[in-house]
């Protein structure tokens, strides 16, 4: 890693721990942000009612074509809280829905989506706007060269030149690496199990833990080197939606688990793969999987 590396890595790890003390980002819109919600107190934590703050995590280029990464943390303790795309949850300039979340966990969750900026305009500075609870935060994303990220490589940590996962959901269809991943589509009826099957292939690095089971809440964090591991989650859809196993190994570069919907709708799914996360926000692979949910026979 060389100097430039290093302090720019310094940088964001200050920038991490002070997104996890605000839940807002970079420290230099901390004014901004208060100014638009004046009665949001970042010091506060409760089992719900209170804020979800969209987070910008840097941004990165990638075949000419630039990403604005974003992730958020919902403050609640155990609220989920979800929001429609619309006028409380919606992305500026463009259309409102650029492929941001509507359905938020407890806790911190970063880099869940990577937004692409159009190539004839570059250096468009996007805004994620999003209210909940009545709070509404907003966040800009920054092409300064400080907020500069290499999440397909790593430069640095004790696995340099680490990459993230590659992702299929079907063998001979489109792969996806990196945060701004891949998508699939799928069909299926309430309360009968859909199989989602996922391939992988990773370079080794972190070498995996065998027979490690980590808690899918500390994979929601990415916290520490485990070596690979998937974990899938809700990213859009308010019906109660169940899985088999949230983190499924994966044996002989396939993983397999079910999802069960309560109720007919519209869903997306998030399966995150990720081997490490560090200062330079590598190595993760996000994937999505739409889902048309239909009713029974019965009706339901």
């Amino acid at each position: 890693m060389n100097a430039s590396d290093s302090a720019r890595g310094l940088r964001l790890l200050v920038l991490t721990t002070i997104f996890g003390a605000i839940g807002a980002l970079p420290s230099t819109l901390l004014v901004d942000v208060r100014a638009q919600s004046p009665a949001v107190k970042f010091d506060v934590r409760a089992a719900k009612g209170l804020v979800v703050s969209p987070v910008y995590e840097g941004w990165y280029e990638v075949d000419g074509t630039r990403y604005a990464m974003f992730g958020y943390y919902n403050r609640n303790l155990e609220e989920v809280v979800d929001v429609p795309i619309g006028p409380h949850n919606h992305v500026t300039p463009g259309p409102q829905d650029q492929g941001q979340p509507t359905h938020f966990v407890p806790g911190i969750s970063y880099a869940v989506f990577a937004l692409a900026l159009p190539k004839d305009r570059p250096e468009t500075e996007v805004t994620w706007i999003l209210t909940a609870n009545g709070q509404t935060l907003s966040i800009p994303a920054s092409l300064d060269p400080l907020y500069l990220i290499s999440p397909l490589r790593e430069t640095g940590s004790a696995y340099p030149g680490n990459t993230p996962p590659v992702l299929r959901f079907d063998p001979p269809g489109p792969s996806g690496q990196g945060p701004h991943g891949i998508v699939a589509i799928r069909t299926a009826t309430v309360a009968r199990p859909l199989v989602l099957d996922v391939w992988v292939t990773d370079d080794g690095r972190p070498p995996t833990r065998p027979g490690t089971r980590v808690p899918a809440s500390v994979v929601s964090q990415h916290l520490g080197s485990w070596g690979l591991v998937l974990n899938w989650q809700v990213y859009r859809g308010t019906g109660a939606v169940r899985f088999s196993d949230r983190t499924p190994d994966v044996e002989q570069g396939k993983a397999r688990t079910t999802v069960t919907f309560s109720e007919p709708g519209e869903y997306m799914l998030h399966l995150l793969a990720i081997d490490s996360r560090t200062p330079t926000r590598c190595c993760w692979t996000n994937g999505y999987i739409k889902v048309t949910v239909q009713r029974d026979a019965a009706g339901r």
